[in-house]
């Protein structure tokens, strides 16, 4: 059984180490984890300010979502599972509670900016690709795919959880 709460700011600390359990998962360099230290951690600030909620199941997070509302669209910042919990169904779960969110306060659409690992996940619950963000790591480039979700075509997705 799985419950969704939402962050408290006492729980930065606790996402912020979740989050970057899961960006090691995808097997990046220790040194690229150390130079993202700041875009991985989830400051209380953060939480305050913006839409964040955890998945638990037996009271520990599973995982969580942040969702920052602008002024035409609902933009996913974060959506995390832990480790032990990826390709469980869990971050479709997170997925959808974030699209009911948004649309519960108006939203008609989602954007996001995804890790290349996450793309297909993406891709398969209806996202879309409407760009690219360039970026370059240690003279590595980086190209990641931003992402729309129109969540009026997500019935499908929305009903089925």
């Amino acid at each position: 059984m799985h419950t969704y709460k939402a962050a408290t700011i006492d729980e930065s600390d606790l996402l912020t180490a979740l989050m970057r359990r899961a960006k090691a998962h995808w097997g990046y360099p220790q040194e690229w984890l150390d130079e993202w230290k700041k875009e991985l951690t989830l400051s209380p600030s953060y939480i305050a300010a913006n839409i964040v909620v955890i998945l638990e199941a037996e009271k520990k997070a599973i995982g969580f979502f942040g969702l920052e509302l602008k002024d035409n669209f609902a933009y996913l910042s974060h959506l995390w599972v832990e480790p032990l919990h990826i390709g469980n169904g869990f971050g479709k779960l997170l997925l959808v509670e974030s699209c009911k969110a948004a649309l519960n306060r108006g939203y008609s659409t989602i954007e996001l900016v995804a890790d290349p690992n996450a793309e297909n996940f993406y891709k398969l619950c209806g996202a879309k690709n409407i760009g690219e963000v360039h970026s370059e790591i240690f003279g590595t480039p980086r190209v990641l795919p931003k992402m729309r979700l129109t969540l009026n075509s997500m019935n499908k997705l929305l009903n089925n959880t």
